[in-house]
């Protein structure tokens, strides 16, 4: 797709044109599948959100395929999706068996306050990624936890490879600093 402009694909599929959607399929599908992946469970639910919104988009192409903007309306479209599906699931079944653990503890009794404590710790660095900036926390995902390389992230988010490089030192110093202070804390506690 970069052999040619995007814009003149994106009007001849609006016009109907098979040949420049299949071009757009094969540049697009493995993107959105990987973007949908950081949302959903598997890579069948990250496909079958991915296939809803192209066959959406192809209903609707002569209004999608001429926005001005349509790239970012194609990952918001994928995003959406993939949270419908979530909030579809979760209100379906709120206690997947994926999250209930059978396998029994071989390992000596742990202490409690040690358990609390890692799982209070590990929340937080939930929450310190989920209050990162959009970008960062998108550049921090694709890298650390779907690890992709910086390249393919500056191509799938059609930045930089420095600036994904930058996001990412800026996420990991916000995770640094959101554990140091939560360790801090959690030490001062131990010991009240």
């Amino acid at each position: 797709m970069n052999s040619f402009n995007k814009r003149s694909c994106f009007d001849q599929i609006a016009a109907g044109n098979k040949k420049a959607f299949d071009d757009f399929f094969k540049h697009y599908y493995p993107k959105l599948v990987q973007f949908a992946r950081m949302y959903v469970n598997s890579l069948q639910q990250a496909e079958d959100v991915v296939a809803d919104v192209l066959t959406n988009l192809l209903i609707h192409r002569q209004r999608v395929f001429a926005l001005e903007h349509f790239e970012a309306y194609l990952y918001s479209s994928v995003k959406n999706k993939c949270l419908s599906t979530i909030k579809r699931k979760d209100w379906a079944n709120p206690y997947p068996l994926e999250f209930v653990d059978f396998q029994p503890k071989t390992q000596g009794v742990a202490d409690p306050f040690d358990v609390l404590i890692e799982k209070e710790l590990q929340d937080q660095i939930g929450r310190i990624i989920h209050n990162l900036p959009p970008k960062r926390k998108m550049v921090f995902q694709l890298v650390r936890e779907e690890g992709l390389s910086y390249r393919q992230v500056s191509q799938l988010m059609d930045i930089s490879d420095r600036t994904v490089e930058v996001h990412l030192k800026l996420a990991i110093e916000a995770l640094r600093e959101g554990v140091e202070k939560y360790l801090e804390k959690s030490k001062a506690k131990k010991f009240i």
